[in-house]
C-alpha cells in the first residue's frame, strides 16, 4: 500500500499510535526490569499463572514487577485464604480487621450500593416521613431538628439532595417549598433569605431545576411570593405555625452521671498507680505498673537446640538450623529484642544475625508461644521504584494476599487473612539490646504461612515473615521463614 494515498486522518492516527508505542513501553520497561533475577506479574495481568514473569509489566503498573528476585502472585490466584495460627496471629488479624472497619467508616466515598442499608427519614409507602426507606439517604428526622407536620411523600428530586443546610434539615426546606400555600411557609423563606443555609439549599435547588421543570415551576412560585414580600422587615427567628421547635432534653442528669463515672475512674487509677500499687509486687518481683519481663531473658543466656526438629524440617521447609555454640547443644543469645505492635509484644532471642527465637507471653507473664525464624533472603532495593514493589499502597509485595518465593512456594497471608487485595503491613517497633547497648528498629511486616503436608512430629506449618526494616540510617527487606517450637524445648526457668 502506498502511504501517500492514505487520507490525512488515517495518517494522523497511525502517527499517534506509533508515538504512543514508542513512548510508553520504553518507560514502563525501565521500571519493570527484574532485580536479582526476580520478577512479578502485575495486578492487571490477564494470566492467572503463579510462575514469575521475566520483567513484563502492565500498562497500568506504577511499580516495578520485581525486586530482589521475588514475584508477586497474580490477584486472580484461586488458592484459599489462610485459616489458623496461634492466638497472637488471630489477635493481629482481628486488629487488622478493626483497622479496615475504621477505614471503611471514615471513607466519605462509600456508595449506597456497597454500604449496608441505612434507615431513611423518607417513608416508603406510609405517606409521611420517618419510616424505613429502600435506598434513600437519612435526612435527620431526629430530636434536635425542626419538624414540619403533615407533609406527604416528597418528590424524587428532594431525595437526592443534601441532608442538611446549616441549621435546617432537608426535610424542612423541601417540605416548605412543596407546601407554599400553607400559612407562613412562603414567609419563612422571606425571613431567612440571607441565611447561609437557605442560600446553600437554593443553590442546589436551582441546579436541579435545570433538568426538572416541576421543580423549576415551584421555585418560580417561591420567587413570586418573595417578590410580593419584598420590603417587609425580616425576623431571623421566624418559624411557620406548623413547624415544631427542636426537642430539647435536659442534659444535667447525663452530665452528672458522666462526672460521677469520671470521678470513679480517676480514684481507681490513683489507687492502682499510687503508693499502694507501687508497694505491691508480683510473684517475680515486678511492679504491677511495669511490663512483665522474665529474668531469664537476657543477653548472653544460653538456650538448648534440639537438632531433631530441624532435621525433620529440612525435607519440608526452607528453615535453616542454628549452629550450636557448644558440643552440648547450647547456643548463646547474642542480642535480645522486644517487638511491639498494636498492644502485642514479642521477645526475640537473636542467636546470630540470621536466626532468632520469637516468644510471646500470656497475661500472667508465662510463655505461651514460640517460633524459630531463620533468614531466607535479604534485599536492598536500589531506588524509589524498587521500594514501591514492596511497599506500594495497592500493589506492594509486603501485605499482598499471597507471597511467592523464588522456588515457587506460595504462602497465604496470616495477620490479615482472606481478601483479594493488599493489606497494609503491620508496623512493629523493636528495641534490640546487645552487649554494647541498645538500638531501635522500625519494621513494616506481614506474616504468611503454608501447610507443609508433613505429619507430626515434623512441622505441619511453615511461616514466612516479610519485613521492610529501618535501623541506624539503613534500610533493607528481610525474608525470614520459621516453624513452631515447643515452649518446653527452650527450657526456660
Amino acid at each position: 500500500m502506498d502511504y501517500r494515498t492514505l487520507s490525512p486522518a488515517i495518517k494522523f492516527l497511525a502517527a499517534f499510535v506509533l508515538a504512543v508505542g514508542i513512548s510508553f513501553p520504553t518507560g514502563l520497561s525501565a521500571k519493570a526490569g527484574s532485580s536479582g533475577g526476580y520478577s512479578r506479574p502485575s495486578s492487571s495481568s490477564f494470566s492467572s499463572s503463579r510462575t514469575p514473569s521475566t520483567g513484563s509489566s502492565s500498562w497500568g503498573s506504577r511499580t516495578p514487577s520485581s525486586s530482589g528476585g521475588y514475584s508477586r502472585p497474580g490477584s486472580s490466584s484461586s488458592s484459599s485464604s489462610w485459616f489458623g495460627g496461634s492466638e497472637t496471629d488471630r489477635a493481629m488479624a482481628r486488629s487488622s480487621s478493626r483497622r479496615a472497619l475504621d477505614s471503611y467508616r471514615a471513607d466519605p466515598q462509600q456508595s449506597t450500593d456497597s454500604a449496608p442499608r441505612r434507615p431513611s427519614s423518607w417513608s416508603s409507602g406510609s405517606g409521611r416521613y420517618g419510616g424505613w426507606g429502600a435506598r434513600t439517604p437519612s435526612y435527620g428526622d431526629t430530636a434536635g431538628d425542626y419538624r414540619l407536620r403533615g407533609w406527604s411523600m416528597p418528590p424524587a428530586y428532594a431525595r437526592s439532595a443534601g441532608e442538611r443546610f446549616g441549621p435546617w434539615s432537608a426535610v424542612l426546606l423541601w417540605g416548605l417549598l412543596d407546601t407554599l400555600s400553607r400559612p407562613g411557609h412562603a414567609e419563612f423563606f422571606h425571613h431567612h433569605y440571607d441565611d447561609p443555609g437557605y442560600r446553600a439549599w437554593r443553590t442546589e435547588a436551582d441546579e436541579q431545576a435545570r433538568n426538572n421543570p416541576e421543580l423549576g415551576q415551584k421555585l418560580h412560585d417561591l420567587d413570586s411570593h418573595l417578590a410580593a414580600l419584598e420590603g417587609q422587615p425580616r425576623n431571623p427567628g421566624y418559624l411557620p405555625p406548623d413547624v415544631d421547635q427542636p426537642e430539647e432534653s435536659s442534659s444535667f442528669p447525663a452530665l452528672l452521671l458522666i462526672a460521677v463515672c469520671v470521678l470513679v475512674v480517676y480514684l481507681g487509677w490513683r489507687y492502682l498507680s499510687g503508693d499502694i500499687a507501687k508497694g505491691k509486687k508480683t510473684m517475680l518481683g515486678h511492679s504491677q505498673r511495669t511490663p512483665y519481663r522474665p529474668k531469664w531473658f537476657r543477653v548472653g543466656m544460653t538456650v538448648p537446640v534440639d537438632p531433631s526438629l530441624f532435621i525433620l524440617a529440612e525435607s519440608c521447609t526452607s528453615v535453616r538450623s542454628p549452629e550450636a555454640a557448644t558440643a552440648s547443644g547450647l547456643i548463646s543469645v547474642s542480642s535480645l529484642g522486644v517487638a511491639l505492635s498494636d498492644g502485642l509484644s514479642w521477645h526475640r532471642l537473636y542467636l546470630s544475625a540470621t536466626s532468632f527465637f520469637q516468644v510471646h507471653l500470656d497475661e500472667q507473664g508465662n510463655p505461651d508461644e514460640c517460633r524459630y525464624f531463620s533468614l531466607l533472603d535479604e534485599i536492598t532495593p536500589a531506588d524509589q521504584d524498587e521500594w514501591g514493589f514492596w511497599l506500594d499502597r495497592t500493589e506492594g509485595m509486603i501485605g499482598w494476599p499471597e507471597f511467592q518465593t523464588k522456588d515457587g512456594k506460595i504462602y497465604q497471608r496470616v495477620w490479615t487473612p482472606g481478601g483479594g487485595q493488599r493489606s497494609a503491613p503491620r508496623e512493629i517497633d523493636e528495641i534490640v539490646e546487645t552487649a554494647e547497648g541498645s538500638r531501635n528498629r522500625r519494621q513494616q511486616a506481614m506474616l504468611y504461612a503454608r501447610e507443609t503436608g508433613a505429619t507430626a512430629p515434623a512441622p505441619k506449618t511453615e511461616y514466612l515473615l516479610a519485613s521492610a526494616i529501618e535501623q541506624d540510617g539503613a534500610a533493607w527487606v528481610a525474608i525470614h521463614v520459621g516453624i513452631d517450637v515447643s515452649i518446653s524445648a527452650l527450657q526456660l526457668s
